[in-house]
């Protein structure tokens, strides 16, 4: 497993750090995919203690926009052996979808600009898992593309005008991968933040765009990522953890952050592991600590950087959505066989 070579559909659902234009959410909206042995599972959603759940629609993944009105939900279609997706968006309460995109593989959302108008998201296709990056604007009109390539995670800038993403040409394990900022309003080249190395999961914040770059252990070992953060203008490039993990994990790699950038959720990543550490970027020494002792998958963060989502199980064991607080101790139980949560706490 290389970064963000998870294949998950969601990507990091949180990647982009919620701004502070995004902290006026009229409502409250948790989503969460009840799976099935049908083509899709049941997207239900519900409070953000999980009450008053209902089921919304058929899907594989669902996200939330910020303002809690809408939710995207990534819908499979054909057969297993020769599926594509739709990318469709339905009112949180319930009401009429209404189809946005359809990718001719899984499509990945990466998250929602802040003032929940336009959906960042990639359709990979083919064994490279090749695609565009683009960007979708909710109340209809023309889709942008930023780049092709092998998208390794991407987000929006806090103030939503621009994108970072992480960009690879191949699916080999040694292909370089460097960041890249787009325009998400204007047409425009990329500007290219990094050069060489292998750099994933880029998460927007206020300090800068925190990242993983991966540095190989021979071909004995997985190679091991640490968390760094570079500014936008590609200045400024420092590394902030300093792990060391066994020969089979690969250590942290970024989800999603706090409103004022000092509260990172991260996933624990290598074979046959997985979970959830929250990274105090605001220490002076930043320490990063795993939040509990279960295998599970981060989801995100909450605004202000208290609280963290999470599910629990891993590949295809006994699953369910969970919250804890950033500080670590007992997480609460929200929906007991949910998976890929997503919320806009």
């Amino acid at each position: 497993m290389r970064g963000l070579r998870w294949g998950l559909v969601l990507g990091a659902l949180g990647a982009a750090a919620f701004s502070l234009q995004a902290q006026a959410s009229s409502v409250g909206v948790l989503a969460y995919v009840l799976a099935s042995n049908s083509l899709n599972g049941t997207v239900e959603v519900a409070s953000l203690s999980g009450a008053g759940a209902h089921r919304l629609a058929p899907g594989i993944a669902a996200s939330v926009a910020p303002s809690g009105s809408t939710v995207a939900v990534v819908v499979q279609v054909g057969p297993r052996d020769n599926a594509s997706t739709n990318l469709v968006v339905y009112p949180s309460a319930g009401g009429s979808a209404r189809k946005l995109y359809h990718c001719g593989g899984f499509l990945t959302v990466y998250g929602w600009a802040p003032d929940s108008s336009r959906i960042l998201a990639t359709c990979p296709t083919g064994l490279q898992q090749r695609g565009p990056l683009i960007v979708i604007p909710v109340a209809g009109g023309g889709v942008r593309t930023l780049a092709s390539g092998v998208i390794e995670g991407a987000g929006f800038a806090p103030d939503g005008t621009r994108v970072v993403f992480a960009l690879g040409k191949s699916q080999n394990l040694s292909a370089p991968v460097d960041l890249f900022t787009a325009s998400a309003v204007t047409a425009g080249p990329a500007d290219q933040l990094t050069s060489g190395g292998i750099n994933v999961a880029p998460v927007w914040g206020p300090h800068g765009i925190v990242y993983a770059h991966q540095t190989s252990r021979g071909s004995q070992f997985a190679p091991i990522n640490q968390i760094w953060i570079i500014q936008p203008d590609g200045h400024g490039a420092r590394q902030l953890t300093h792990m060391s993990v066994d020969n089979l994990a690969e250590g942290l790699v970024p989800v999603s952050l706090s409103a004022n950038g000092e509260h990172l959720l991260a996933d624990f990543e290598g074979t046959d592991q997985s979970s959830s550490w929250a990274v105090d970027l605001g220490s002076a020494k930043v320490v990063p600590h795993p939040l509990t002792k279960t295998m599970n998958t981060g989801d995100a963060i909450s605004r202000d950087g208290s609280r963290v989502l999470f599910t629990t199980g891993f590949e295809g064991s006994p699953s369910s959505v969970d919250s804890v607080a950033f500080g670590g101790g007992t997480p609460t139980v929200l929906e007991r066989h949910g998976v890929g949560a997503s919320w806009n706490q």
